[in-house]
């Protein structure tokens, strides 16, 4: 079996997975960015995020279906937030909160390593500087094949406590101090993901 077929078949078995991702769907700031990518016969996207601002509970005892890695999600944004959208939802009592800003991220499977090159490119004019291509053998029937994946990502992010043992620790001018900085960076963040979208566009049809 050539390369090509070993690939198109693991992207047709990753269509028919299922969505692992917490909400079961791509974040609708980047889906038409995702939808283009999984069009191409070269790629196919296995995980991404468009960026998010989160506060986080760590509440272990609590049930796995409302956690991620140990942590409630109190608030999950993938726009810009208010202050008072933040801070009202902060309870202490529920657990150890903290605040993040989290950027985009995208992991894509590419049928060549020219084709990740492209891609890697694409992200990096962008500004996705701290983007990357791993590369490892894999074997399918006795026979290897590279699995080749760019992550297209930016090292952006704010990651703050909030409250401990039942005590918040920060004031409402503080909340509103890093929800403006967080506000910034995906304000940055989604004309990024713009660039990058159109960097794509233009190389494919040049390629």
């Amino acid at each position: 079996m050539s390369a090509n077929k070993i690939f198109s078949n693991l992207k047709q078995a990753a269509f028919a997975g299922l969505d692992l991702s917490r909400k079961g769907s791509v974040d609708e700031p980047i889906k038409e960015l995702v939808d283009f990518i999984n069009s191409l016969e070269r790629y196919f996207t296995t995980s991404s995020c468009s960026g998010r601002i989160v506060v986080l509970a760590d509440t272990p005892e609590e049930e796995p279906s409302i956690q991620k890695d140990g942590c409630k999600w109190v608030v999950v944004s993938h726009t810009q937030c208010t202050c008072e959208e933040i801070f009202t939802k902060l309870d202490p009592s529920i657990g150890d909160l903290s605040f993040k800003f989290e950027a985009f991220v995208l992991h894509v499977q590419c049928r060549t390593l020219d084709d990740a090159q492209l891609m890697l490119s694409c992200g990096v004019q962008a500004g996705f500087r701290n983007s990357g291509i791993s590369l490892k053998s894999r074997k399918n029937s006795n026979q290897e094949w590279p699995k080749i994946i760019v992550a297209i990502r930016s090292t952006h992010g704010i990651e703050t406590p909030l409250s401990t043992d039942g005590k918040l620790l920060v004031t409402s001018e503080y909340v509103d101090h890093v929800v403006t900085k967080a506000n910034m960076l995906m304000d940055e963040n989604l004309k990024r993901i713009s660039r990058f979208h159109k960097n794509l566009v233009q190389q494919i049809k040049v390629d």
